[in-house]
């Protein structure tokens, strides 16, 4: 049998659910479902993100016209907000949806989610350092309250096991990603 006989073959199984390889069809759909839910939970992500930082904006406008606080907070709040929403966009750059036409298309689809929440893990590392740097700033930009102190280490407590989280999901994203890859070359080699 020839390559291309193989990789014929294969589509028919994957198209096929009725196929002689049930076990076979149902991995594979249970992959596609798989692509699919990933991709709904990354996009409505995607969307809370950029709500909630356009939530944040209209808060940060509003606590700079009706308060008395110095410019350089508002400056800092502002490049803090705009700081994590480029990171939420940075993170979601080349998504390609999802592709299931092929064993070969929903594998890269898969590949590419993996390498996204990457981005996304890496995003959120970044975007806690600058939480980090930016309570700094508002402690020595505003002094601080006695209940704002008592506040403070709940917050870094928050950030890092917000850090945490990130680089497990990161972890997770890089072995699910190795394992695309090597069934994509398994494939590919036929």
């Amino acid at each position: 049998m020839t390559r291309s006989d193989d990789w014929s073959d294969l589509s028919l199984t994957w198209a096929d659910p009725a196929a002689d390889e049930p076990g076979a069809v149902r991995a594979d759909a249970a992959l596609i479902r798989s692509v699919r839910r990933r991709d709904l939970l990354a996009r409505l992500n995607f969307a809370s993100e950029l709500v909630g930082g356009g939530v944040v904006i209209a808060v940060v406008v509003w606590a700079s016209i009706r308060t008395d606080l110095p410019w350089p907070v508002n400056v800092a709040a502002f490049a803090f907000i705009a700081f994590g929403m480029g990171l939420t966009l940075w993170s979601r750059r080349g998504d390609p949806g999802v592709l299931t036409e092929t064993p070969e298309a929903v594998l890269r689809s898969a590949i590419a989610q993996a390498r996204t929440g990457e981005r996304w893990a890496a995003a959120g590392v970044a975007n806690s350092i600058a939480a980090f740097a930016f309570l700094g700033v508002m402690q020595m930009l505003v002094p601080p309250s006695h209940d704002s102190l008592e506040v403070i280490p709940a917050f870094v407590v928050f950030l890092l096991a917000c850090i945490a989280a990130c680089i497990a999901h990161a972890r997770r994203c890089r072995r699910r990603k190795r394992a695309h890859e090597a069934a994509l070359a398994a494939l590919e080699a036929g």
